[in-house]
């Protein structure tokens, strides 16, 4: 885990921006203007979180897609969280569920295992966690 976290750090900011720019620009030519994926996550409307400083905030549906098609496309860990935290929404479960789930079983970094897990927790049915207990257990920490 201290390997996973060094390689995490010791990547530049212009490496990261490199890694996500055609990510970036797809999502810019749908109408949504950011930055990083990351301007995607925590991005609420709510005056409460005025210090999260994002660059948009409001709904971004339209994009799940190119999100969803980012899962399968070789990016940094730092940049495959911020894709994977930014489909963490229940509105993108029926398009982003499915391919979260076939990324959980054969993820091997255990930081991206435990955010998909988190990502799970919040898209799938209680159901379908029963389904699939090893989310669970990941999440909590059990494996």
């Amino acid at each position: 885990m201290m390997q996973e976290n060094d390689e995490r750090n010791r990547t530049s900011k212009a490496e990261l921006e490199k890694d996500e720019k055609e990510l970036v620009e797809e999502i810019r030519n749908n109408g949504i203007e950011i930055d990083s994926v990351y301007d995607l996550v925590n991005n609420f409307e709510n005056a409460k979180y005025s210090l999260l400083k994002n660059k948009f905030t409001g709904k971004y549906h339209k994009v799940y897609p190119i999100l969803v098609d980012h899962l399968d496309k070789p990016h940094h860990p730092r940049i495959r969280e911020g894709i994977i935290r930014a489909l963490t929404e229940k509105d993108a479960r029926d398009i982003a569920k499915d391919k979260l789930l076939e990324h959980f079983y054969k993820e091997t970094d255990r930081i991206l295992l435990w955010v998909l897990a988190n990502a799970l927790t919040t898209l799938l049915t209680a159901a379908e966690k029963k389904k699939n207990p090893d989310i669970g257990r990941v999440k909590s920490g059990l494996m």
